[in-house]
């Protein structure tokens, strides 16, 4: 993001490539790229959204390319969703993944300061 300063670290153990789905009010990106508008998968009646599977392969086939020296990685995709979608998008969204075989999908959040019960965490 423009005007913050991210440290350097140094890292014994590299973090696992994910495909990024990033879900808007408006639409649905893979890795930045639009894919579907947030309204056609709303109202569409498949659970199953074909543009996103089609693109989340695309990228399995480009970024989790197998090794020559062992098995295939997992395919893993973080879901970042804008808390005023509607939770029927994300599960739409969730099982498109699932339906790509990806084996791990992670829903990004952010914590609360408060806890449930009224204290700070």
């Amino acid at each position: 993001a423009e005007g913050i300063s991210i440290p350097q670290s140094v890292a014994d153990v590299r973090p696992r490539e994910t495909v990024l789905v990033t879900v808007t009010p408006d639409a649905v990106f893979v890795n930045g790229r639009e894919v579907a508008t947030t309204a056609a998968v709303r109202s569409g009646e498949a659970m199953v959204v074909e543009p996103l599977k089609l693109a989340l392969q695309q990228q399995a086939a480009r970024v989790l390319a197998r090794p020559a020296d062992g098995p295939e990685p997992p395919r893993e995709v973080t879901i970042m969703g804008d808390k005023s979608v509607p939770y029927a998008v994300l599960r739409k969204v969730m099982a498109t993944c699932t339906d790509a075989d990806y084996g791990k999908v992670s829903l990004v959040v952010v914590e609360k300061e408060t806890a449930v019960g009224g204290t700070t965490a």
